[in-house]
């Protein structure tokens, strides 16, 4: 933890702390996951979408957490008309 530095007022009391991003960043994910972890709500929905992307490969996850937009992009009326367009 030599990353971290300490800030001291005139006394040499510390009131304050430097930390690198990446240490905050879990900080912050550590206490909204707290936080979330108290509604039985999320707590179960969290544990739902846990459970969900173990069930996936990576490969697999991907694929479907993108197929809706790649249909939505290949099953397009409006772009088969705009191909013909160009065709002409």
């Amino acid at each position: 933890m030599a990353d971290i530095q300490y800030i001291s007022d005139a006394n040499g009391n510390p009131v304050g702390v430097i930390v690198p991003i990446e240490i905050w960043q879990e900080i912050e994910a550590e206490q909204e996951t707290a936080y979330l972890n108290k509604s039985e709500a999320m707590k179960k929905r969290l544990l739902e979408a846990k459970k969900r992307t173990e069930e996936f490969s990576s490969d697999e996850f991907w694929l479907s957490a993108s197929e809706s937009s790649l249909n939505e992009i290949w099953n397009n009326e409006e772009d088969d008309v705009y191909a013909e367009l160009l065709k002409k």
